[in-house]
């Protein structure tokens, strides 16, 4: 009974390890699968990025007061100690306390099958990749 017993335990072992290892999986991010539309809506207003496949972007931006903005410049996708990253040259955030740089790293991020652009995990700010027309 308790070599049965052993061997339940093993398969169920078996089992878990290999689902979280798929989990895990399904995080994982190709870099080609990158480009699309991002949307972010935030109390400063509506930003929306293009990044095209050729390694530009576009970032469109309109306030609450209806002013509306256009910039466009290059990205990249790289792996950053390990991470999932976008460069995004020349890139300014609207979301409350962004801060303005040559170069910002957003992390590449997959939840339930959509992207995520994300500036900050601690205040939840992040573009939503737009779903497939």
């Amino acid at each position: 009974m308790q070599l049965g017993s052993t061997v339940r335990l093993l398969v169920v072992s078996s089992v878990l390890l290999c689902l979280i290892e798929l989990c895990a999986c399904s995080k994982e991010v190709d870099g080609s699968k990158v480009s699309g539309t991002y949307e972010a809506r935030h109390r400063n207003g509506v930003e929306i990025i293009e990044l095209r496949p050729d390694g530009t972007y576009t970032q469109y931006f309109t306030a609450p007061d209806g002013m509306k903005s256009t910039f466009s410049n290059n990205w990249r996708f790289e792996r950053f100690d390990g991470e999932p990253k976008l460069a995004l040259q020349g890139f300014t955030s609207h979301f409350p306390e962004a801060q303005k740089a040559d170069v910002i790293l957003l992390d590449v991020d997959r939840d339930g099958g959509r992207m995520r652009l994300y500036r900050s995990y601690d205040l939840d700010q992040y573009y939503l990749k737009a779903a497939p027309k």
